[in-house]
């Protein structure tokens, strides 16, 4: 059985300690992180992952962000990719 690609990437997000933060276009990884200072009131974010969301509101990582991105034709030029994994300034 293969996997679910998942729906379109809508989102720039970070899973920081448990939770998703996320922004949508045209924010990037960094503005998520000023957003979790923000919110968080921590100084630094020491730990997290980045990724993005999904239109079904899943949370992807870099690497099946890339897939679905590849999937729905989002990427802006798939030959800039860089490392097999998806960054924002490849969607916009």
């Amino acid at each position: 059985m293969s996997e679910r690609v998942p729906s379109r990437i809508t989102h720039a997000a970070v899973r920081f300690r448990g939770v998703v933060y996320s922004l949508p276009p045209p924010n990037r990884h960094h503005h998520v992180l000023w957003l979790i200072v923000e919110r968080t009131g921590v100084e630094y974010v020491d730990s997290e992952e980045q990724g993005f969301l999904d239109e079904a509101g899943e949370f992807l990582d870099r690497e099946r962000a890339l897939a679905a991105a590849l999937h729905h034709g989002q990427v802006r030029d798939p030959g800039d990719v860089r490392a097999e994994r998806l960054f924002s300034e490849d969607l916009w």
